[in-house]
């Protein structure tokens, strides 16, 4: 069923004429009518939009199955991480979290997949901040698929606890130097972000360091609309 469709019908459950779902959703009633003739595109950030106002998953917009055996769902965008110097973890209430459209295959359909916003200029050149959605697997769900776990060269959701007892998190491009040496890379314009180097001599500086996540995918947005 083509998205225009699906929003006429759902239109049409709710008892709502064109013109009070163009208010609900900031558009015209002209608009609508394009919208469902098919004759204006529905991006993403539409689809958002006219699904909430129609109280259905994003997903019903997107062609569910392709012929490779992917298919399209929503996962959850649970908060930020900052792509800067440690900084405390922030986790949105649940019911704050935004759907995020994606595109899984397969062998990672069922794992723990989750979605993270990016804050901090010390990934820009890859993930600019306020721009970037970070499509992240837990670290479990990693190695179980992944016999050799974390490689040189992955980008990876790092947690610390401060000496305050607070949960700090920073995304970095991992390198594993040798048993006893990692470096978490940053990737700016801005040179005065520095390697965070983690070895066995300055453990209790890094206060338990892990990997929660790894970035296995992103999001872009080339305009804020």
């Amino acid at each position: 069923m083509r998205a225009g469709d699906i929003i006429k019908k759902k239109r049409i459950e709710l008892g709502l004429t064109q013109a009070e779902l163009g208010a609900m959703v900031g558009f015209s009633q002209q608009s609508i009518t394009k919208f469902e003739k098919g004759e204006r595109t529905i991006d993403e950030n539409k689809i958002y939009r006219f699904a909430k106002v129609l109280k259905i998953d994003p997903a019903e917009f997107v062609n569910g199955s392709n012929a490779n055996g992917s298919s399209i769902t929503t996962i959850n965008k649970i908060g930020f991480v900052e792509a800067g110097n440690w900084q405390e973890a922030f986790q949105l209430p649940q019911d704050e979290w935004e759907p995020v459209c994606y595109e899984m295959n397969d062998n990672i359909k069922g794992l723990h997949i989750f979605a993270l916003g990016v804050r901090g200029n010390s990934m820009n050149r890859i993930f600019p901040a306020e721009k970037t959605t970070l499509i992240c697997m837990d670290i479990n769900d990693f190695y179980n698929l992944n016999a050799d776990g974390v490689q040189n060269g992955d980008y990876v959701i790092a947690q610390r606890i401060s000496i305050d007892g607070k949960y700090e998190a920073t995304v970095k491009r991992f390198t594993r130097v040798d048993e006893n040496t990692v470096i978490l890379s940053p990737e700016s314009t801005d040179e005065s972000y520095k390697p965070i180097i983690i070895t066995n001599t300055n453990a209790n500086d890094n206060n338990g360091y892990e990997i929660k996540a790894v970035v296995i995918d992103y999001q872009m947005k080339l305009k804020k609309l």
